[in-house]
């Protein structure tokens, strides 16, 4: 490719050790976050049966949705870190192109977390 840079074997290094720590990362964010899921199935299964009082039905419901929330914020990292090692892949061809990249995916999370049509439906 005649717009990249020549590179040495330590800079070649680096930026495969850089995308294999984003995707051991990301993998092990997406297996935590199924496990956590997994113990959310358990959980309902577990639950009391619906005619029970509230004071017993309450405390299973904070859990659900605390484990649900933990398992979702998980799975959203796991993503994040796929999304950025696309960005480390552009460091392969040129530094330019890193930070373009990153600065694309920064400005594409940064419009899905917070001005998108599926926020707005949700936030109705």
């Amino acid at each position: 490719m005649p717009f990249a840079r020549a590179q040495t074997k330590e800079m070649i290094e680096a930026k495969v050790f850089l995308l294999t720590g984003v995707f051991i990362f990301a993998y092990f964010k997406f297996t935590w976050c199924l496990r956590q899921f997994n113990f959310l199935l358990i959980l309902i299964g577990s639950a009391p049966d619906r005619e029970s009082p509230a004071e017993v039905l309450e405390p299973h419901a904070v859990r659900f949705g605390t484990v649900n929330t933990l398992a979702g914020d998980e799975f959203n990292r796991g993503i994040r870190a796929y999304y950025f090692g696309f960005a480390v892949l552009g460091w392969f061809v040129h530094p330019a192109l890193f930070i373009v990249l990153t600065s694309l995916i920064l400005l594409i999370l940064w419009r899905r977390d917070f001005h998108s049509k599926t926020l707005r439906a949700l936030a109705t």
